[in-house]
Parts: structure tokens; C-alpha cells; sequence
């Protein structure tokens, strides 16, 4: 992709500023918003791995990784994973302990179970691919309206709703400048009438990353979403526990109670709650060695 300006502040100079709130959403509007997101695509657009393919599985990991987490840790992650697992059938036979190990330093392990889990509905329903629809991807475990979305545009070139956090800062800014609790079913509406049908996927590519680079340049629109939340504080919570259950078992196998409490600096309390939780979700079982003794591994 060409680049025609070093520095993307020549370009933003050039772009509209907001508009009125509640203008109304005319073919001239929506031919001027669609020319200033390509406009600064066309010169500062990025490039990853999973914008050059239209292989669902591909696209689908790339969706997953990247739910709260960025993409410079993303990118080393995505190209190790498909190194050992390039299709879902293959991801379908891994152990799991095996995708944790490298899964690690993502965090939110609950999205390698949702994938395991995504490879084998594939694999048997499916022939190692995905649908083209809708509805039944939002059947498969942790594939939301946004995922989904994300599927049917980069993976099948169709038309759709995509909203993420980046497009929905700049239908925010562009559009309910200093509106306080904007609901997202009104940037559904928005979307809609704004969507490049003839090429949905370089315009969310596009929309993306004049997105990101809004977030460096002006106060977080986001955070004027009905929908805003502030993350959940990591460290000491149960979700470091958690972590560092899974970390403990893929590198050391299967270990007693007393002596992940010994390992672990918590409460023997809370490393109950977090083994609980991890053996309801399918992460881990216990498994008897002796019949006063139960040890903990990777299911």
C-alpha cells in the first residue's frame, strides 16, 4: 500500500471535523465519511498476516486473539499457533494442554477452550471449515454479533454488522460528538446506512484503523458508550489465579492440593474456587492416586 504522507496528522488536518449531531444521513454524507476513512487508509493503512486470507479458520483466531488484547502481542502468538495448527482439523487432534502451553502470555484461557471446542463442532459438522451464516456461527461457543460479523465480511466477503471497539470510537466521534450514553443499537443503525456493500472488507480494515488512530489523537469516545467498562484489575484477582493454575499444570503436569498451595501465593481458599471453576469449564480434572490423595491435570 502506497503512502503518501509521514505523518498522519497532514491527512487529519484535511478530514471533516464531526458532524452536527443528528444530521441527516444522506448519499453525500455518507460519500464524504467513506472518502475520508479510505483517504487515510490509502496512506496509513496496516498489514497483518490475517488480512491477507480469506481462510475462516484463519480470520476466526485472529477475531479470538485479538479480543482484548493488542495486536503486537497478538502477531507473534497468531504466526506460532499456526505453525503447529494450521486448520481446525489439525487443531480439532491437539492436546490440549499442548494449546495452552502455546497460548501463553495471552491471558483470557477460556477462548483455547472455546477454539477446541470451536474445531470439533467444525470437524464434525462442518467438514474442518465454518458456515457462512450468521446464525449458525453464533451457535459456536463465544462467536458473538461481532465475530460473527467479522467472519461473514473477511472470510466470505458478505456484507455485515461488524461492530468492535475501534469502528465504534470513530461512529462516535464523527457522529455523537459529546452525546453521553450513545446505546449501540443506534451505531447499528449508523453502520448500516455507512457500510460499503461492494467491499465490506477494506472498509471495516479501513474503519479499524482510522480508529486506532483516533485513539491517540483525541479523548476516548468510548468511553461516552452506554456500553463502556472500565477492565477488571488483573492482579490479585481470580483470573491471575486461574492463570496461573494452567501455566502451573501444562509446565509441571498433574499436582496435589498441598502442593499447588505451597506454589501459588494465595489463599488456599481462593485456589479451591479457582480449581472449581476450571474443572465446571472442562480446563482440568481429578483424578484419585491413592484413596486418601487426588491430584489435578490438564483434561
Amino acid at each position: 500500500m502506497k503512502k503518501k504522507h509521514s505523518d498522519p496528522k497532514q491527512i487529519f488536518d484535511l478530514l471533516p471535523h464531526p458532524y452536527p449531531v443528528g444530521i441527516e444521513v444522506t448519499e453525500a454524507v455518507v460519500s464524504s465519511f467513506q472518502d475520508c476513512i479510505y483517504r487515510y487508509y490509502h496512506d496509513f493503512g496496516r498489514s497483518f498476516p490475517w488480512r491477507e486470507t480469506n481462510d475462516p479458520y484463519r480470520i476466526l483466531l485472529s477475531e479470538v486473539m485479538l479480543q482484548q488484547t493488542q495486536t503486537d502481542r497478538v502477531l507473534p502468538k497468531y504466526k506460532e499457533f499456526l505453525k503447529y495448527w494450521p486448520s481446525l482439523s489439525v487443531l480439532h487432534a491437539a492436546p490440549l494442554v499442548d494449546v495452552l502451553a502455546c497460548w501463553k502470555g495471552l491471558g483470557y484461557n477460556r477462548r483455547v477452550l472455546a477454539l477446541k471446542r470451536i474445531a470439533e463442532i467444525s470437524v464434525v459438522k462442518y467438514g474442518g471449515t465454518l458456515p457462512n451464516d450468521q446464525k449458525a456461527l453464533m451457535k459456536l461457543p463465544m462467536v458473538g454479533p461481532a465475530t460473527s460479523a467479522a467472519l461473514l465480511a473477511f472470510a466470505f466477503d458478505t456484507p455485515s454488522l461488524y461492530l468492535e471497539t475501534n469502528i465504534r470510537r470513530v461512529l462516535l466521534y464523527f457522529f455523537f460528538h459529546e452525546v453521553e450514553q450513545v446505546h449501540d443499537k443506534e451505531l447499528y443503525l449508523l453502520l448500516d446506512l455507512l457500510l460499503d456493500r461492494k467491499d465490506p472488507k477494506c472498509w471495516y480494515y479501513a474503519l479499524m484503523d482510522y480508529g486506532v488512530y483516533l485513539k491517540g489523537i483525541v479523548k476516548n469516545p468510548n468511553r461516552r458508550s452506554a456500553h463502556y467498562t472500565r477492565g477488571e484489575r488483573f492482579e490479585n484477582s481470580n483470573r491471575q489465579i486461574r492463570g496461573e493454575l494452567l501455566t502451573l499444570f501444562t509446565e509441571h503436569g498433574a499436582a496435589a492440593r498441598e502442593d499447588i498451595c505451597q506454589m501459588l501465593q494465595f489463599s488456599p481458599e481462593r485456589i479451591d474456587t479457582c480449581i472449581e471453576a476450571l474443572i465446571h469449564e472442562g480446563f482440568i480434572v481429578g483424578e484419585e492416586v491413592a484413596e486418601t490423595s487426588l491430584v489435578y491435570r490438564i483434561k
